[in-house]
């Protein structure tokens, strides 16, 4: 069984969408009624590698959710109610997995903005909700406010796992006026040939070491 970890895309960026997370929830058992998967939801994305015809420019912000391709009784529920909402643009098929493609509705594009740049802090306080109650996160879910209020422990932590010290040395790690999460790598947002290779059917999120 392969194991991942939530990208920061299905973090911050996927909330923005303002498509429930509820709705990828499921209850996929095997023909002796054991439950194989509670969840549709595998991952999400800032760009696929592999497709060049949704790029992300100055007006259109793409998403690329990718979930578990699993045809139950209730998919087709599922799948009418995604290609329902007005951000939904396209979906389609890769191996075990199907791809939505949805953008991010323009007037939430300045906090997308924002979490691009790693100013997780200066969203709005529309976005923070969003973000805080409609997530996909690896983490503690007591991190996550500390990241968007750019709480000083999290910053004293930060700073303290920075600083280099011997017996002789001693570097102190200042953030000074920084935030307190990574930014974004796109490399690591991007769905890939060897990212789908980790997206198999069976699939065991596990937290991050990233506290």
């Amino acid at each position: 069984m392969s194991s991942m970890k939530f990208t920061k895309t299905a973090t911050f960026i996927f909330p923005l969408l303002e498509v429930p997370k509820d709705l990828f929830t499921c209850n996929i058992t095997d023909m002796f009624g054991r439950v194989k998967y509670t969840n549709r939801f595998l991952n999400a994305y800032l760009q696929d590698a592999n497709i060049t015809k949704y790029q992300s420019d100055e007006d259109n912000k793409y998403v690329f959710i990718t979930v578990r391709d699993y045809r139950d009784k209730d998919f087709d529920t599922f799948y009418s109610t995604m290609i329902a909402f007005e951000n939904y643009v396209d979906d389609y098929s890769i191996g075990e997995c199907l791809i939505f493609v949805m953008k991010i509705p323009k007037y939430n594009i300045i906090d997308f903005k924002f979490i691009m740049l790693g100013a997780y802090s200066k969203i709005t306080a529309k976005a923070k909700k969003l973000i805080l109650s409609n997530h996909f996160f690896s983490g503690k879910p007591y991190t996550l406010p500390l990241i968007l209020n750019r709480a000083e422990a999290l910053k004293t932590s930060w700073e303290e796992r920075l600083s280099l010290k011997t017996e002789t040395y001693y570097s102190p790690g200042f953030l000074y006026d920084q935030e307190v999460w990574p930014i974004l790598e796109l490399d690591k947002e991007t769905l890939s040939k060897e990212t789908l290779i980790s997206l198999p059917t069976k699939i065991n999120l596990i937290p991050s070491e990233e506290f």
